[in-house]
């Protein structure tokens, strides 16, 4: 067991090895992490290759930030152009602040050596994340970011497939303001090791108290119902419409089979309505689909707040939850 964290904690008494952390600097650390599994060939790429995303070749224009922005940056807006942020094929391109629509069928390289397929992109991204870089921004000393890393990479060492890692979290990650950008950045490491959906492995959250899960489990966040699934909107007239709109589709190409556990969507749906309204949920009525509110616009922390402070909102008893730190 590896334990990073500024304290030196009970946890970190029963550590294999205890790293102490820059407080804030976690994405360094993981990004080195990153650098160090695939400069060693400690990868999974079969797993790469066939589960992830990496072989996908992205537009001719695309720039990593070098100088600290991506392509498409506008001085004058503050905003990107987002054309070149999709793969090779025949998307439609992002307009400008918008989400890239997927191309339906992805120029893609098995080798994962055309330089710009994601593997490569990333493998350039990380290559920054030196152990002595990690040394200056982390403040942990280079011989034990290494020993962390051979120990944590070990698991694919000669190719081994047999193990798998895990990556425990607690909430110290989520209250940072970049907390997604960490959180994002231990799922790439995990992807890169082949650690998720097998058994032992993933990105684990130690929640502190009851119902920060609960909250998207149990639907206590606004655009959320039980299971994840999407809230309805006023434009989903029917179930149909419903699940059209929120049921994605694989983005592979059509040679390769690509596992999408959520194209299962309308069984997970009609499961939830069914459980909700019981025998009053029939195939004949939608299965009571049309008993479920509709939200029109962002009713989360962050625009509430944002609405108290323009005045539309005069005043709220937040009971139980930090609504400016959550979001």
């Amino acid at each position: 067991m590896i334990v990073v964290d500024p304290r030196f904690t009970r946890t970190a008494a029963n550590a294999d090895l205890f790293l102490q952390i820059r407080a804030g600097s976690d994405i360094a650390f993981l990004g080195g992490l990153i650098s160090y599994a695939i400069e060693n060939g400690r990868i999974a790429h079969d797993y790469l290759l066939n589960y992830t995303n990496a072989s996908f070749i992205v537009k001719e224009g695309f720039k990593l930030p070098e100088d600290g922005l991506y392509s498409g940056f506008d001085p004058s807006t503050q905003l990107y152009d987002k054309s070149t942020w999709n793969y090779e094929g025949s998307g439609s391109p992002a307009g400008s602040g918008g989400p890239a629509s997927l191309p339906p069928n992805v120029s893609y390289d098995p080798s994962l050596q055309n330089p710009r397929c994601v593997f490569q992109l990333l493998k350039r991204q990380y290559s920054r994340y030196t152990p002595e870089m990690v040394e200056r921004i982390t403040g942990i000393p280079k011989d034990q970011f290494l020993k962390a890393a051979d120990l944590f990479t070990s698991v694919r060492k000669d190719g081994d497939m047999k193990k798998a890692s895990t990556i425990i979290y607690a909430v110290g990650w989520t209250q940072h303001t970049f907390g997604t950008q960490i959180i994002r950045t231990a799922a790439m490491l995990q992807l890169v090791l082949g650690n998720v959906g097998r058994a032992g492995g993933g990105v684990n959250a130690l929640r502190g108290h009851s119902n920060i899960q609960g909250a998207t489990d149990m639907a206590g966040v606004f655009d959320i119902l039980p299971g994840y699934l999407k809230m309805p909107n006023p434009d989903d007239v029917d179930l149909a419409v419903y699940l059209k709109r929120t049921t994605p589709t694989a983005s592979k190409p059509q040679e390769w089979d690509s596992y999408n556990y959520w194209s299962n969507t309308p069984k997970f749906a009609v499961s939830f309505l069914k459980a909700m309204y019981g025998d009053a949920a029939t195939k004949e009525n939608d299965w009571a689909f049309n008993y479920l509110p509709r939200i029109d616009r962002n009713y989360s922390w962050a625009q509430i707040w944002d609405d108290m402070y323009r005045g539309n909102i005069k005043g709220m008893f937040a009971i139980g939850m930090n609504g400016v730190q959550i979001g």
